[in-house]
């Protein structure tokens, strides 16, 4: 198993941890709960900006193979990965904005603006996470592309 795919499954499953502390959060914080419940989303939330950076910046720069072998040609994010990757990018600067006007004692309704990202970021997670298990289903390859895939021969146009 090489790295990438490893950081990918890892990526996935600490989203689900982040989403069950998110939802445990919430959940607490309603019933007047302890306020330091409120920091348990903040560790896998860590963890999913690191392994992100590592899976937004991968296409892009050459690993030790590339190195040392023909040089790849530059992958371009397509499908459901492209919004993904720019609402993970909206939600990072969102934060930021977030945490520093909030630290000037501006309005709280900037506390919302990262809601919007991570709306984006869990559906189009969901159906990443769910994607590979369907076509499993239905006996198709999702890694390849329908430019990748080889056209089927039948008996009739074999014989043509």
């Amino acid at each position: 198993m090489n790295w990438n795919k490893r950081t990918r499954q890892t990526h996935r499953v600490v989203a689900i941890v982040f989403v069950a502390t998110v939802v445990i959060t919430v959940a607490v914080m309603a019933v007047q709960g302890p306020v330091w419940v409120s920091y348990l989303p903040l560790p896998p939330l860590a963890l999913l900006l690191f392994s992100g950076l590592y899976l937004y910046v991968r296409p892009y720069v050459g690993g030790p193979a590339a190195e040392s072998g023909p040089r790849r040609p530059r992958v371009r994010s397509t499908g459901v990965r492209a919004p993904h990757r720019w609402a993970a990018a909206f939600f990072v600067m969102s934060i930021v904005v977030t945490t520093v006007t909030l630290a000037l004692q501006g309005p709280m309704w900037v506390s919302y603006l990262p809601l919007a990202p991570l709306a984006v970021l869990l559906g189009s997670g969901l159906f990443m996470l769910a994607r590979p298990s369907a076509s499993r289903r239905t006996g198709a390859d999702h890694e390849a592309g329908p430019l990748d895939r080889q056209p089927t021969v039948t008996r009739s146009s074999a014989t043509q």
